[in-house]
């Protein structure tokens, strides 16, 4: 790249180390920096030789521009594979697996030494921001041009408000550890949800309320205070927040410890933090603690026209 900025197309990719924090303070400050150089050097190594170009390190994380969407995600699902197989190794040979979180966004940007610039870098991080440990989230634009074997992997999660979004972006997981069978007729989901007047019931335990547009918003939290009360100490006083936005439920994290929502029929989970996703179908959500734990506080929810 010249020194002068100039303009192109190109997909980007955000990629985090997820729990960096944690890793200095279990292995120490020296293991745990060595560890962070080699896994950013694996990211850089895989990515460059995919065809992409580092723009720059973050941290405990990587940006990244490739040309084309397929490159991209091939590199992507491949550095997740390599990271959950404990590629990345600490000195003396101690192998560590590492999660990450990568967010893929492709649009118009403004390439500059050392830096990009535009809305796509926006969403790529943002959806990064969004991704659980392990996940690959990915918006419209990047599914343009893929193989039937890349858009197998896809499962939609429907619309999402990212930060900094006035209005919700159609956003699809990457299953890249999932074997597919190209033989089977993957269904089209919808990316834009037409909703109505609708009526949101949560659950928990032997308690279910129904709730409509005017009763809007709900606090769902640990404190008498709340609209819908989760006693568990997992929970936050005023964990999370349910708002009508005019045709459709919101549901935003207020919490320390996080929320993650699950749509039934579809086994990818979304993880909230200080974030807002649509509430759609019907589906779980979880309270301080992952879907995965089986004693975690999780709320039933179903959405139904009234």
């Amino acid at each position: 790249m010249t020194n002068a900025r100039k303009t192109a197309v190109r997909t980007i990719v955000f990629a985090d180390v997820v729990g960096s924090t944690g890793l200095f303070q279990s292995l120490g400050n020296s293991e745990a920096a060595a560890l962070m150089t080699q896994a950013l050097a694996l990211m850089g190594r895989t990515f460059k030789t995919a065809g992409g170009e580092v723009v720059k390190t973050l941290g405990d994380g990587i940006l990244a521009t490739f040309e084309f969407n397929v490159a991209a995600l091939n590199a992507c699902i491949e550095i997740q594979r390599a990271f959950a197989a404990g590629a990345a190794s600490g000195s003396g040979g101690i192998k560590q697996k590492l999660p990450l979180k990568i967010g893929l966004a492709r649009g118009v940007v403004v390439l500059a030494p050392g830096d990009c610039f535009g809305d796509a870098v926006n969403a790529a991080s943002r959806l990064s921001d969004s991704a659980g440990a392990g996940q690959i989230l990915i918006n419209d634009p990047v599914m343009e041009g893929l193989p039937l074997e890349l858009l197998a992997r896809l499962r939609s999660l429907g619309a999402i408000f990212l930060r900094g979004y006035d209005i919700p972006v159609p956003v699809h997981q990457v299953e890249w550890e999932a074997t597919v069978d190209l033989g089977q007729t993957m269904p089209q989901v919808q990316s834009r949800i037409d909703y109505t007047s609708q009526k949101l019931t949560l659950s928990w335990l032997d308690y279910t309320a129904d709730y409509t547009a005017e009763q809007m918003p709900v606090v769902i939290g640990r404190t008498h205070g709340a609209d819908f009360l989760v006693n568990d100490l997992r929970v936050s006083r005023q964990h999370a927040r349910v708002d009508w936005r005019g045709s459709y439920f919101m549901l935003t994290d207020l919490s320390s410890n996080g929320t993650w929502v699950r749509y039934t029929g579809n086994d990818t989970t979304l993880a909230l933090r200080r974030n807002e996703c649509v509430l759609h179908g019907q589906g779980e959500i979880a309270l301080g603690a992952r879907p995965s734990d089986p004693t975690a506080p999780t709320v039933l929810f179903q959405i139904d026209p009234c």
